[in-house]
């Protein structure tokens, strides 16, 4: 399946996710995760996840932190819980981050509860994702989509309307989808995009970087808001990018970027700024769920990262450096 089709499917994909983990979560026993340090681990694209869903966990008042899965292993009795992420559950280094963690309760979110990192975790949460591409579209939002309702059985019911989040998924794709040719056009040919956001925008920001590195080959990287004002941002000109996600420090930063002739995607909740010369805006609805607004965030990096990737002529374009040992071999047909 291409990566645009799958992009624009997550509306049911999220709807199928939310309802698979709703059904799980239910029936676990959850105790060993109820107090203590929560690490969140992952490798990739997962590990932006493990930082948006860290964010929440600890807005909520949870001790939580994202940690690289080779730290978990290094490390002796690093938490008291681990949540791993690993759309098939193959990742070589996340599932040996929770065979080094003996103590540890360990919760597996995985689309396959025969995969090697669900048969070494105590409990699973089984992804209804469906079809996924590369990059990953429908594994990554799933995956958030699944932590979150995790997050809520931990920690309490936020004031997310689970049942109208698909329908504010496609809003918003068919949203940011009417900025793409104005991006299109500004972000052509970049030697370089930054992607900056705070707090759990941060894992939004390396979620979105990965994306524009695998789909269109162009160097990103992802930055913290105010460690971006410290001196990073000095080496942005007009011949990069930059992607913004935020609300408050992030709109004047958008704003000085477009001042000094870097073209900058805004993806906001706040309703006081619009397109002006270099900068565009994508509003998006304010969420009091961190997870939740990282699924709403990401879908216009996914958007123009499948825009960037059409005008470099790698559409569906497969990897270029395949890995030996980086997954390990499925354990069931699928």
């Amino acid at each position: 399946m291409s990566y645009r089709s799958t992009i624009a499917r997550q509306p049911e994909s999220i709807a199928a996710c939310l309802a698979a983990a709703q059904a799980e979560v239910a029936t676990l026993d959850l105790e060993g995760l109820a107090s203590g340090q929560i690490a969140v681990t992952g490798i990739g694209a997962s590990f932006a996840a493990a930082t948006v869903i860290a964010g929440e966990l600890m807005r909520r008042g949870r001790r939580a932190v994202a940690m690289r899965s080779v730290d978990l292993i290094d490390a002796k009795d690093a938490a008291d819980a681990i949540i791993a992420l690993s759309h098939r559950g193959r990742s070589v280094e996340t599932v040996d981050s929770l065979k080094a963690q003996a103590t540890a309760a360990k919760l597996a979110i995985t689309n396959d509860g025969a995969s090697p990192l669900a048969q070494v975790a105590d409990r699973h949460i089984r992804l209804d994702n469906g079809s996924d591409a590369t990059p990953s579209s429908t594994g990554y939002t799933g995956t958030l989509a699944a932590a979150a309702v995790l997050a809520e059985r931990l920690c309490g019911a936020t004031a997310t309307d689970w049942q109208g989040l698909p329908g504010t998924v496609s809003e918003t794709l068919a949203r940011a989808q009417e900025k793409m040719p104005r991006l299109g056009k500004l972000f052509k040919d970049r030697r370089a995009i930054d992607c900056v956001g705070a707090c759990s925008s941060f894992g939004t920001a390396d979620g979105a970087s990965l994306l524009i590195r695998e789909a269109a080959r162009i160097p990103a990287a992802a930055t913290d808001t105010r460690h971006y004002l410290h001196g990073p941002m000095e080496a942005m000109d007009d011949r990069t990018g930059v992607v913004v996600f935020g609300d408050g420090r992030e709109v004047e930063l958008a704003r000085q970027l477009n001042k000094i002739g870097c073209p900058a995607l805004l993806v906001t909740a706040n309703p006081d700024v619009e397109d002006e010369g270099l900068l565009t805006v994508i509003q998006v609805p304010a969420q009091e769920n961190r997870i939740v607004r990282g699924i709403i965030d990401i879908l216009s990096a996914q958007l123009l990262a499948s825009e960037l990737s059409d005008a470099a002529g790698l559409t569906d374009t497969k990897f270029r450096y395949p890995q030996t040992d980086t997954k390990l071999k499925p354990t069931t047909a699928s």
